[in-house]
């Protein structure tokens, strides 16, 4: 019998309990009673994203250690709250667990779990856990706050709005390429290669960059998270507009491990920065009359905005503006479908 079915589920609870420490003043009940209870504030609406994870299809547990899987599961949740210019709270995380499960990876889950939520400010308080034949599952439930004056939306965009995005793309991508490359490893170094791995493995949510722009009187039109690539969550801007989009190729931001890492083995950037999902950055449309103001403030407050493009008003068009002057039209499928065999697999998900 293993050490998993020696607890049994109430003892799993139990130990759950113990050592989630982190609290929020606004949980009145959390772990341990039919349903969790906090106090909602005056003048800001609730907001609630869930987003499931599931082993073989948005992890392999050979390749992503317990306490990132943990982290990450509440991050992505973290992630949608933080573009909605919202303020994540309580988290609610229900488990498939199959019974040969090391209680050592449960551990370690945990473990992400806790420092998750301590890192957004949130409180786990409550879910369920269920046996599962086969794989491990991780649903999360995530519950928010947001202005009732001040909260984004996909909706929005309007011609000649300037696109802007938060931190670097393609580094999950390119990530999950070096993890799933490790019998035939890339060339370049270590440094680099851990900082994109755990940019696939552990995402930060933009909550800090969504609060900075809900405070700001900037014009923001419309703002999604990338999950599933920029073209793809791009699209999702432009669809309730009919509206399209130039993308500019010099000015999609990269880190330095991707450009390293990319140059050591003639891959091409562009793959990973238009496509490759799960970097949970913040993509939004803003007045162009305030891009100065707003690069300003990132700065000051040590974040990173950069404009990547513009708003068009040729519907159903997404167009590269290449270093050459050449403008190419791109396919707007470019990304991840989980309901189309042929995508790469990762862990992002469409919302419904």
């Amino acid at each position: 019998m293993s050490d998993f079915e020696k607890l049994g589920e109430f003892g799993l609870i139990a130990r759950f309990q113990s050592r989630l420490k982190h609290r929020s003043r606004r949980v009145r009940l959390g772990i341990g009673d039919d349903a969790a209870v906090y106090s909602p504030r005056l003048g800001w609406h609730q907001v609630a994203s869930t987003d499931a994870l599931v082993e073989t299809v948005h992890f392999r547990t050979d390749t992503t250690p317990p306490e990132r899987l943990g982290e990450k599961a509440i991050a992505v949740n973290v992630s949608d709250i933080a573009a909605m210019g919202g303020v994540p709270l309580v988290a609610l995380v229900s488990l498939g667990l199959p019974a040969s499960t090391p209680l050592k990876f449960i551990d370690g889950m945990m473990k992400g779990f806790e420092k998750a939520s301590a890192d957004y400010g949130i409180e786990l308080a409550g879910g369920d856990t269920v046996a599962s034949p086969r794989h491990l599952f991780i649903n999360v439930t995530l519950v928010g706050e947001v202005r009732k004056s001040r909260y984004f939306t996909r909706a929005g965009a309007r011609p000649g709005d300037t696109l802007m995005v938060t931190g670097s793309l393609g580094d999950a991508a390119l990530g999950l390429a070096l993890l799933g490359k490790r019998r035939q490893p890339l060339q370049g170094g270590t440094k680099h290669k851990n900082f994109l791995c755990r940019r696939h493995q552990a995402p930060t949510a933009r909550v800090r960059e969504a609060a900075l722009l809900a405070r700001s009187r900037a014009r923001v039109g419309a703002m999604i998270d990338i999950s599933d690539g920029l073209v793809q969550d791009l699209s999702h801007l432009l669809e309730s507009g009919g509206l399209g989009a130039r993308l500019w190729e010099d000015a999609l931001p990269h880190s330095t491990a991707l450009r390293r890492i990319c140059a050591a083995n003639r891959l091409n950037p562009l793959s990973f920065s238009l496509s490759g999902g799960e970097d949970y950055e913040l993509l939004f449309t803003l007045a162009p009359v305030d891009v100065k103001k707003i690069t300003r403030q990132f700065q000051k407050a040590n974040a990173l905005a950069t404009p990547i493009g513009e708003v068009t008003a040729n519907g159903g068009q997404v167009s590269l503006l290449r270093s050459s002057g050449r403008l190419e039209p791109l396919p707007r499928a470019l990304g991840y479908d989980h309901f189309k065999p042929a995508s790469p697999k990762h862990s992002g998900g469409s919302k419904i």
